[in-house]
């Protein structure tokens, strides 16, 4: 989706969260959003008198993505909220809006590294730094997921993928760099790297990772991006 600049996480009540999209929305009133199913279907009695070309429903673009992000819930026993908004992120090549710090323990074990802020941040502060994570999500795209596609494939006859897992890991490092103007040793992460890749690695059978290959094709890979989130 053109524009699209922000894919929404949370897993605040429905007061609080009102209130952190309020925030968002009144300071970035040109940073067009998207709410996927999960969060549409938890918040909708909030979202619905704002959804509109800045708040966007978003649906899965291509066929077979419900399938598959149900697929990774059941192996990886993790949520599908948190699963589809990340499988969300990657295929629109966007980063993710988490809105409530507290939320980062449900996405836990999909965050490689971080990026922590000591001080207050101002508007303008954030406004650089969401542009930069935009850049970072997409910089990463063509080679985060032609690496995720030779990994699943080698899974898939029980190799190991230990090179290309500590591969992306260095360049999230380095990504790291970007955000020299705020990045701190203390304080409260703004930026986070997600990944799913290292948990289908520790968690699949050569068998199911077969069977994704098969059922899924193309489309494993397109998920499996290295997506940039902002926390709100």
């Amino acid at each position: 989706m053109k524009n699209l600049r922000g894919v929404i996480y949370s897993c605040l009540d429905e007061g609080a969260f009102s209130s952190k999209l309020s925030w968002l929305r009144r300071r970035f009133r040109y940073r067009s959003l998207g709410l996927p199913p999960c969060m549409l279907e938890r918040y909708g009695q909030v979202v619905r008198g704002m959804l509109g070309p800045n708040l966007i429903e978003l649906h899965a673009p291509l066929p077979g993505l419900e399938g598959l992000i149900s697929a990774y819930s059941r192996i990886l026993k993790l949520g599908q909220d948190v699963i589809e908004a990340y499988c969300f992120a990657s295929i629109y090549v966007s980063p993710l809006m988490v809105l409530g710090e507290g939320c980062l323990g449900a996405l836990g074990p999909l965050i490689i590294d971080r990026v922590l802020v000591g001080g207050e941040l101002t508007d303008k502060d954030y406004k650089l730094h969401m542009r930069i994570a935009d850049y970072t999500v997409l910089d990463f795209y063509l080679w985060a997921t032609s690496s995720a596609q030779e990994a699943v494939m080698a899974l898939s006859r029980g190799e190991d993928i230990k090179r290309l897992l500590e591969e992306r890991r260095e360049r999230i490092e380095k990504d790291k760099h970007r955000y020299w103007r705020i990045i701190s040793e203390q304080g409260r992460p703004l930026v986070l790297y997600l990944d799913l890749l290292p948990l289908l690695a520790a968690n699949l059978s050569p068998e199911e990772a077969g069977e994704l290959v098969r059922s899924y094709e193309s489309l494993v890979p397109a998920t499996l991006a290295i997506v940039s989130a902002i926390v709100i």
